[in-house]
């Protein structure tokens, strides 16, 4: 933990120098997702009241059909598990098995539960990692103790997580230091995701639970954007009769593909844009009459001012306007013949100020999907 927190505070530096100015934004390219059904081994999770319906059996079914739903639907993708059997698996490595694998993206899937029983549907609630809940009233943070108390299930716990205390908040503040720009991107999921899963099947019968933050340590070893899902309550007789059953559970899954895909038509690089390559600091357009590769770094609601940090850093960097995005000025550098070499390129930016940079792909002056 210790060599864990310089490298946190560097990437929060790093990201308030080039991610933060001007509202950059990268948007996504999803070719590789983990999916974390939550605890497994000798730790259940939440247990329906008569303790036969477990949460870890429940998440890693979700998970499977979920897997099912996008392999179908987008079989470019790769669809890792953190585990695909009942066995038990560090926080800790959850969050770096999805590094080291480079994904794009991380779901943690959970069941949630309460102190008491109740008859009335309670429904789902989505998380990104941040923020202090410690001193909230409305027991949101018994969610990020209990999430986070199943580190004492793992016999090294003490050393593995030095510093770090599941029952003292406080002790969270070493893992506050992630990136700006990968928690903007986990918000915007996350608020995709909980939007879908309240059309059903377990909407609940109160307002919407809806998407918070908390210092969930899954979440803090994940360097993509990442979100963890609450789908209901065991202690809830209605939504245990949902997610008790497989046909709950496929329902559900096909709320959480939905609430994916609405992330990918919105973000994703393969979309229908209305594109126009531009020079940075000129009027008129570049034209391509070739397939090109280039790099992302960064997108803007606004075009950035000619005299914006990032534009005068880089003079070589050019724009391409996608009309139908929210965040339509994508800023790019390089430009090359050979996705290789472009890639080498990426991997050189990533390692300095630009952690989110991506390949993208331009031809005749449009940007189309990398594999084409």
């Amino acid at each position: 933990m210790k060599k864990l927190i310089p490298v946190l505070v560097a990437l929060f530096c790093l990201c308030n120098s080039h991610a933060t100015m001007g509202q950059v934004f990268s948007g996504p390219v999803i070719r590789k997702i983990v999916l974390d059904p939550g605890h497994g081994g000798k730790d259940p999770g939440a247990l329906s009241p008569d303790r036969k319906l477990r949460e870890k059996d429940i998440n890693l079914a979700v998970a499977k059909y979920l897997g099912q739903e996008i392999n179908a639907r987008y079989p470019e993708i790769t669809v890792l598990y953190t585990r695909d059997k009942d066995v038990a698996i560090g926080l800790d490595k959850r969050g770096t098995m999805a590094s080291e694998h480079h994904a794009d993206l991380f779901i943690s899937i959970h069941v949630n539960s309460a102190r008491k029983s109740t008859t009335l549907g309670v429904g789902p609630e989505t998380w990104v990692f941040g923020g202090d809940r410690s001193q909230r009233k409305d027991g949101s943070y018994d969610v990020v103790l209990k999430e986070n108390e199943v580190i004492k299930f793992e016999e090294d716990y003490k050393t593995k997580y030095e510093g770090f205390d599941p029952d003292n908040p406080q002790s969270m503040i070493v893992f506050n230091f992630q990136k700006e720009a990968i928690m903007r991107q986990s918000r915007i999921l996350g608020s995709c995701i909980q939007q879908s899963l309240r059309k059903g099947p377990l909407r609940g019968v109160d307002k919407d639970r809806g998407m918070k933050e908390g210092g969930f340590v899954v979440l803090a070893y994940c360097s993509m954007p990442a979100i963890l899902v609450e789908l209901g309550f065991l202690n809830s007789s209605v939504d245990r009769k949902v997610l008790g059953s497989a046909d709950g559970q496929k329902k559900i899954a096909k709320q959480l593909f939905q609430g994916f895909e609405n992330y990918m038509k919105t973000y994703a690089e393969n979309s229908k844009y209305t594109e126009t390559i531009i020079e940075t600091g000129t009027e008129s357009p570049t034209a391509a009459s070739a397939l090109r590769y280039h790099v992302q770094v960064g997108a803007s609601k606004t075009l950035l001012a000619a005299d914006h940090s990032l534009v005068v850093t880089y003079p070589g960097l050019q724009h391409i306007v996608c009309e139908d995005q929210l965040y339509k000025y994508k800023y790019f550098l390089g430009d090359f013949a050979d996705l290789k070499e472009a890639q080498n390129y990426c991997n050189t930016l990533r390692a300095g100020s630009f952690p989110d940079a991506f390949v993208i792909t331009l031809k005749d002056g449009r940007l189309v999907p990398l594999n084409k």
